[in-house]
């Protein structure tokens, strides 16, 4: 039975007293589809140029990279209240749970979990700083004991499951200074834009499932420093988090700078990105992958996969130390054209590489490197489902099968959407 921390209980109380049911029958994820090719291909520049001109290379055959791990989030957002304005506006009121974990392989091939690496979050999110500049009394709210979406904890493993945490999504993004930037601020007559509200609230739950999905990879590293992990999504880890994420996960792995946190952290982590959202340059090669080949190396300086509104989006920025990226392709159809399916993008962090200094990596000394690179990209290859599906199925072509069967296990352990909107009747 899930029971409510005392503070976020007379919040619920609070808020229910003011507000209106959204009688929401779907999460916010349900209905929402991943958008796809938004963002531009100017954060990157190209690391490896191939001898014949083209983009695409054919991958050396090796077996030295097996993955032991695999790393993934799922998370569940309700629209659970509306709180009615003077002007009319029905401002809307989220409540998500977030949870992640790994699963491991043992030398014989099966799949087991280890309780200690499993993590969820219950959040409660609204616009609370404009509602009270609109007169929406919320007194509950001052109470010192809350975890709100800007305290370190965030970045922590959870003390206790279920742990609570407050999201204010007036401003963007998280930092402790967001009241001072006004831009995109869901103030005054900016409440009535129920879908911004909305994006808003399911970019932060996104952020802070990363966020939760990073503690838990701390916690993986802590135990096994040097083992190879596939992690589903990119390998999020802006700048500006380095220095709250040091304070938290640097004594954890026995960190004594800044700047050495993600070597330890990323090293031997590969993520894998399903959806598209930034649009190489030469698209119209990237989709003639066929089995067996790779893209290019990219250098890539800027996160990319932002959720929210693609010219609002809740949290974005550059990465403290470069993340080298390509596109390769899981399955495909038995013959050209191969378009999308099965196409995803690898995320590896220069530590992998043993490479220190990020600016040192050029088109003139990257071939040392390609061997590795084919190695990782045949170890992704390998953890592809047996078969797939008749048809077009986007899904099963292009996930690994080991963190498909983690996303069940997350996804039954995740509230169900009916449970989080009785939290607040």
């Amino acid at each position: 039975m899930l029971v409510l921390s005392e503070s976020l209980s007379d919040i619920v109380k609070e808020l229910k007293n003011i507000s209106l049911p959204s009688h929401s029958t779907l999460s916010e994820e349900e209905q929402y589809p991943v958008p796809s090719f938004t963002e531009t291909g100017e954060f990157y520049e190209f690391l490896e140029i191939p001898k014949d001109g083209l983009n695409i290379i054919n991958v050396k055959f090796k077996d030295e990279i097996k993955f032991e791990a695999f790393l993934d989030g799922v998370q569940r957002t309700v629209m659970c209240r509306r709180i009615p304005l003077s002007t009319g506006a029905l401002v809307p009121i989220h409540i998500a749970h977030i949870c992640a974990g790994v699963i491991l392989r043992d030398n014989k091939g099966n799949l087991y979990l280890e309780p200690d690496l499993t993590a969820a979050r219950l959040l409660l999110l609204g616009p609370f700083k404009g509602l009270m500049e609109k007169g929406i009394r919320l007194e509950s709210l001052n109470n010192e004991e809350i975890i709100w979406d800007t305290d370190d904890k965030t970045f922590a493993f959870p003390d206790n499951l279920n742990e609570c945490i407050v999201c204010d999504t007036t401003f963007r993004g998280t930092s402790k200074d967001r009241e001072n930037y006004f831009e995109g601020a869901l103030i005054g007559d900016a409440l009535f834009n129920e879908g911004l509200v909305r994006s808003r609230a399911q970019g932060r739950v996104a952020t802070l499932r990363q966020r939760l999905e990073m503690a838990v990879l701390a916690q993986f590293r802590k135990k096994y420093p040097e083992k190879w992990i596939l992690v589903d999504g990119p390998l999020f880890f802006i700048d500006k988090w380095r220095r709250p994420a040091f304070r938290v996960l640097g004594q954890k792995l026995k960190v004594d700078r800044e700047s050495d946190l993600e070597n330890e952290l990323l090293k031997n982590a590969v993520g894998i990105i399903k959806t598209h959202r930034l649009r190489p340059k030469n698209l119209e090669q990237i989709i003639q992958i066929g089995p067996s080949q790779r893209s290019v190396v990219m250098k890539l300086f800027r996160e990319v996969d932002i959720k929210g509104c693609r010219d609002n989006p809740d949290e974005d920025g550059n990465y403290g130390g470069i993340h080298l990226c390509w596109y390769t392709r899981l399955r495909s159809s038995p013959n050209p054209p191969y378009g999308l399916l099965g196409l995803v993008r690898i995320d590896i962090h220069r530590s992998t590489l043993g490479v220190v200094l990020g600016d040192a990596l050029n088109p003139e000394n990257f071939e040392f490197y390609s061997s590795r690179i084919d190695d990782i990209t045949l170890a992704v290859w390998r953890e592809r489902w047996p078969v797939i599906p008749l048809g077009n199925d986007y899904r099963s072509a292009a996930e690994p099968y080991p963190i498909y069967q983690l996303e069940q296990i997350l996804k039954a352990s995740t509230l169900p959407r009916r449970f989080l909107a009785y939290l607040t009747s």
